[in-house]
């Protein structure tokens, strides 16, 4: 079946983090580019935090206008990059498993989407994702294409998943503890996973994913996904959750004024 079926009945959830207004106005153009998409879900969730509460009130502003009926979510408390975004990942699906809504696309707002998204044909799962991987990982298996085309590290930024079938998502009692824990480290550098082995929100989707054996299927196909490993390879690109690179219609769109690279 074509993803558009599933998008058709799925909820999307976006999170981000607002400073300044200036971040409002990037929000919105996002939001413009998005729309013929997003107008294909059954619903939108927001979540956000936000460095001033006051820019809370404009966020739902922004987001009503284009969608009267969404669903805002705004955190009070915002503990940083690391933390900051798993509480706000946990309060999509929170909001989701209290409201009986079985399919989540979770999203970020620095996501755009293209229509080639709604065209891509897929198999029945119980989890589509996106692949994390970056130049550093590749070199542990010696950039064997092979090796890595079955390794499985989900991004976080975008995939849909059948909330009915899991239990939870990050551990919060465990988040609580680790951020506790870093309260005490001198000069703490902000990299969590640089002080607590496996904190990364990757390694906790993989362990939703994991725990409750949810049927797995990759948003793109094994051809493109071997362009972009290539791609990987021979740009040395670090980091693996692929800003500005556009696959499958989707492109983390984290430097507006950089490039883009299409698979």
């Amino acid at each position: 079946m074509n993803l558009k079926i599933l998008i058709n009945k799925s909820y999307y959830g976006t999170i981000g983090y607002i400073s300044s207004i200036d971040d409002l106005n990037l929000l919105e153009k996002y939001i413009i580019y998005n729309l013929p998409i997003l107008k294909e879900y059954k619903g939108v969730i927001v979540a956000t935090n936000y460095k001033d509460l006051e820019l809370a009130i404009k966020n739902t502003q922004l987001w009503l206008k284009y969608f009267p009926e969404c669903k805002i979510i705004d955190l009070k408390e915002n503990r940083g990059h690391n933390f900051g975004t798993a509480d706000l990942d946990n309060t999509l699906v929170n909001y989701c498993k209290n409201n009986n809504i079985k399919w989540l696309c979770k999203s970020a707002n620095d996501i755009i989407l293209t229509p080639e998204l709604l065209d891509l044909n897929i198999e029945k799962s119980d989890f589509y994702f996106l692949k994390s991987v970056g130049y550093g990982g590749m070199q542990k298996y010696d950039f064997n294409f092979n090796i890595l085309k079955d390794q499985y590290f989900p991004q976080t930024n975008f995939y849909f998943i059948n909330i009915s079938k899991i239990d939870y998502l990050n551990d919060e009692k465990y988040l609580d503890e680790t951020y506790d824990q870093i309260q005490h480290i001198p000069n703490y550098n902000g990299k969590v996973w640089e002080y607590i082995k496996n904190w990364t929100c990757e390694r906790f989707l993989q362990k939703c994913v994991d725990r409750n054996k949810l049927s797995q299927y990759h948003l793109v196909s094994p051809e493109k996904y071997i362009t972009l490993l290539e791609t990987i390879k021979n740009s040395h690109i670090h980091d693996c959750s692929h800003k500005n690179i556009l696959i499958g219609g989707v492109c983390h769109f984290h430097f507006p004024n950089n490039k883009i690279i299409k698979i």
